[in-house]
């Protein structure tokens, strides 16, 4: 067994991942997952949704949660079998979904660093002819902008690709997408954090920090959050950039 297939069969493991864990979301993450939700396509009341790479299923717990329609791509064959006892729609590439199936919302949470640079305009690109008009790109990356975002990006050997923000939207246009949100959510809707004053203070020191080294370096104020959060719509769709 080589190397790279020895880190692949001991993946499951490493992220202490278990069926017993399958789907299930805490209050923090319920509260991250619907901050990011509602800034990509609102609160909709029925939604057909796809999520790649979904892991333990957290999100897909979450949408179903909800009401939504949920299928999710996974390469890990026992993550697949754990979803689909789990009751979960769940495949392990693009071309075993209906061809004429349409998303309203495509998620993708620290997946896209793990795909090659020599794949990745082909695989936005056949993200980009799944999503409904309206439809949106939810994805989260370390941040490659932010020497904090290392901690996430060097702290998996499966991680072959970093992102920034300019690169996100050269990726988006060869793709035929266009950002239209970008950055982390507010202090109060982070995912491993609670609404305490300890967060709070937490929240403005790091924001003290992107305005200070953005002056210093760029004149303006910088993103040094440790993940970065994009959302994508189809280049035609009259959405314009927001802020976080």
């Amino acid at each position: 067994m080589t190397d790279s297939a020895k880190v692949r069969d001991g993946y499951v493991e490493w992220k202490g991942w278990s069926e017993d864990g399958f789907g299930k979301v805490d209050r923090h993450a319920s509260r991250y997952y619907g901050w990011h939700v509602e800034r990509a396509v609102g609160r909709p009341a029925a939604l057909a949704v796809l999520e790649i790479g979904f892991g333990n299923g957290a999100f897909l717990g979450w949408c179903r949660h909800r009401g939504w329609d949920v299928a999710g791509i996974e390469l890990e064959p026992r993550l697949r079998a754990a979803a689909q006892r789990a009751g979960f729609a769940a495949h392990v590439d693009m071309a075993e979904l209906p061809a004429a199936q349409r998303y309203g919302l495509v998620a993708m949470f620290d997946v896209l660093e793990h795909i090659e640079v020599e794949q990745v305009v082909s695989f936005m690109r056949g993200l980009a002819e799944r999503l409904t008009p309206d439809g949106a790109i939810l994805l989260r990356v370390p941040n490659g902008d932010s020497p904090f975002g290392g901690r996430h990006q060097h702290g998996d050997l499966t991680h072959v690709t970093t992102y920034g923000e300019f690169k996100l939207k050269q990726l988006a246009q060869l793709a035929g997408l266009k950002v239209v949100a970008l950055g982390e959510a507010p202090w109060h809707a982070q995912q491993t954090e609670g609404r305490s004053l300890r967060c709070l203070v937490r929240a403005a020191a790091r924001s003290l920090l992107n305005r200070l080294i953005g002056f210093a370096y760029y004149g303006g104020t910088v993103d040094l959050a440790t993940n970065l959060v994009a959302v994508l719509v189809p280049a035609q769709s009259p959405r314009k950039q927001a802020g976080p």
